[in-house]
Order: structure tokens, then sequence, then C-alpha cells
């Protein structure tokens, strides 16, 4: 009977060290759990920042592209497009006046009554210098309707190889301070100053039409 007693309080006694163990490991335990919480908080939390900080950079980056393709057209006064733009201008023109007109440019001139142009007022030494009611101009072929001269020329046509002899037209077509204008000359004489003689014209819808295709983006 002793011996049962003894063996009774030596598991009682077991039961209750059990007892102080899990109650002793149950707060490290809480603690250890709140941590891991705590740490995927603040890693989820991270995640996000750096989710929101990368998309809000793509987003900067796409927006700076966007605004300069939009702020950099790299349009110019005059290109290939307006210049195909004018010759179609030009054939439906002359049609309605019932002329013919042709295009030409340095190094492919017309014939006006034995003045090459319009190489013959933008150079070689015998050159004859364009003037606007009597007044000298200065004059370059240009590409693009930029240049250093006062008078950007960037197309010429000219009936002169099916009019008759008097009735032979040259138009310069010319951008002067960023505004269209076109000249035009029918001059068959030569004179002591060797000026060629240049007016505007008075065509309203030939002006207009130029204008138009300048103007244009």
């Amino acid at each position: 009977m002793k011996k049962m007693t003894t063996t009774w309080l030596l598991a009682a006694l077991f039961v209750l060290a059990a007892c102080g163990d899990t109650a002793t490991s149950s707060p490290s335990d809480s603690s250890q759990t709140s941590s891991a919480s705590s740490l995927s908080s603040t890693t989820a939390s991270q995640s996000s920042t750096e989710t929101s900080t990368v998309t809000s950079t793509t987003d900067a980056t796409s927006t700076t592209q966007t605004s300069g393709a939009e702020t950099n057209p790299q349009a110019t006064l005059w290109n290939e497009d307006k210049a195909a733009q004018l010759r179609s201008f030009m054939d439906d023109w002359g049609a309605e006046m019932e002329q013919t007109y042709q295009a030409y440019s340095p190094g492919n001139n017309v014939d006006l009554y034995g003045l090459a142009l319009p190489d013959g007022v933008l150079s070689g030494s015998d050159k004859w210098q364009a003037v606007i009611d009597d007044t000298p101009i200065d004059i370059a072929w240009s590409d693009t309707g930029e240049s250093s001269a006062a008078y950007n020329l960037v197309a010429v046509y000219s009936d002169a190889e099916t009019q008759d002899y008097l009735d032979k037209h040259v138009y310069f077509f010319t951008i002067h301070n960023g505004s269209p204008l076109v000249l035009v000359t029918s001059q068959n004489q030569g004179n002591e100053n060797d000026y060629l003689y240049f007016t505007e014209t008075e065509n309203a819808k030939l002006k207009e039409g130029f204008k138009q295709i300048i103007q244009a983006s």
C-alpha cells in the first residue's frame, strides 16, 4: 500500500512537471509566431513599396518618352513630301490655266530667253541679280526652307518650253521670314545692271495653294 502511494505521488509530480514545461514554452512559441507574422507583414509592405516604385518609374519614363515624341515632330518648312504636294498642285493649276508647268532646280535649268534659271541668279561669275521692285534680294536654294539667305528658294516652275515666245513665265517659290512668297518673272530683255525683275504673283489661288502646303504639318 505504501509502495502504491509512492507510485501515485511520482506520477502526479511527473504530470505537474509536464504542465509546467508546456506553460513555459507557450509564450515563446506565441512570440515566435508573432515575430514571423510581423516579418511577413514587413516583407509584404516592402514588396508593395518596391512594386509601386517600379511602376511609378516606368510610368514616368513612358510619360517622358511620349512627351518627347509630341514636342519633337522633326518637321521642316520644306521637305520631299511638300515638294510632291506642290508638284501635284501645279499640274492641276496649270491645266486650269491651260498651261503646262515643269519643275526646275539647280543643275536642271529652264531657258528663259537665254537665261538659265535658277542657276542664272544663284551662282557663277556671270550671274544676274534677282530684284523685287528694283531692290536686290539675297536668295539661295534650300531643301528645308531655311538658310542664311533672306529668301529661301524651294521650287521653280515654268511653262517656257510650251508657251509662245512672249508668253513664258517662271515662278520662284520662296520662303521669306518664315512666310511663303511666290515670285514671277517674264522678263525677256537684258539691262545694264543684269537685274532679273520679279514681282509677287497676283494669282490668289496660286498664293493660297503654296501657303497651305507650307503650313501643312
